[in-house]
């Protein structure tokens, strides 16, 4: 008899950021529940590493996604294009912020219309690439139905509309993280998380050294918050410094050092594209 899959589970299908990097896609997180796939963000590599880590994009039931800088959103018109080439037969649920409809009307439908055209051509039906938007202007429930509620906090980032996501299932609770400006407020939204999916960009140090420094947390922030949260699982992402230090995976695990040191109490993981927690 086959495994029975886990009822919920986190999968990181990118763990990086803005910058190529040779282990590491952009933001894109899957959480699993009762055999649903929800997908936070979709950036760089983001289909190509969900086929790589055994979700096909045909099989996405919804889409969340968290603001919009380029390498959070690069990848959702290739999974709407993909996914209805591969079979999909029902309009795609996309959650944003304000300006995700515009986003997909002018780069996907208009940017690949040539294509689309003629695809139609050889029988593709162009119902089934249809998407359905829900664009967001403040925080709250934006799903609710018995097995899960999904809800919301807007936090700064880059002067952008930028949405934290909340999972709660009748048992379990997930939070997935934006990247943000530190927020005295993130300690109640990711409060007794089983775990949360947090991003830790780089050092005060390295912060120091860039124009968007500010935009971020540092690891001390981020230990703290979580600490003051009691979150029992933490996972950093949105790597940045690794881009910029020879791609030494170890920068990052004295980031999460920081973190343990700070909060020892947690389990803390440095991300990795493939990475999957059963919950």
């Amino acid at each position: 008899m086959a495994d029975t899959p886990p009822p919920l589970s986190v999968t990181v299908a990118g763990s990086g950021a803005v910058r190529a990097h040779p282990t590491r896609g952009g933001p894109c997180y899957v959480v699993t529940v009762n055999g649903r796939n929800l997908v936070f963000d979709c950036g760089r590599m983001a289909v190509h590493n969900l086929s790589r880590f055994g979700v096909a994009v045909e099989t996405v039931a919804e889409v969340f996604i968290t603001h919009l800088h380029f390498d959070h959103i690069c990848d959702l018109p290739l999974l709407l294009l993909l996914s209805w080439n591969n079979g999909r037969t029902q309009r795609l649920p996309v959650t944003g912020p304000k300006g995700i409809a515009a986003f997909l009307e002018n780069g996907l439908r208009q940017a690949y219309s040539a294509d689309i055209k003629s695809r139609m051509g050889h029988g593709k039906n162009a119902d089934y690439l249809e998407w359905d938007t829900t664009e967001l202007t403040k925080e709250g429930v934006v799903h609710h139905t018995p097995e899960l509620k999904i809800d919301t906090l807007i936090t700064k980032h880059g002067g952008l509309l930028n949405f934290n996501y909340r999972l709660k299932t009748p048992d379990k609770t997930i939070v997935v993280m934006s990247d943000s400006e530190p927020d005295p407020r993130i300690v109640d939204f990711c409060r007794d998380a089983d775990l949360v999916l947090i991003e830790c960009s780089g050092t005060k140090e390295f912060f120091d050294t860039v124009p968007w420094g500010t935009w971020h947390t540092t690891p001390e922030q981020v230990g703290q918050m979580m600490r003051d949260a009691g979150a029992k699982k933490v996972v950093l992402k949105h790597l940045v410094i690794e881009s910029f230090r020879d791609n030494n995976p170890q920068v990052s695990e004295g980031m999460a050092e920081t973190i343990r040191n700070i909060y020892p109490a947690s389990e803390v993981f440095v991300g990795a594209d493939g990475m999957k927690f059963d919950l």
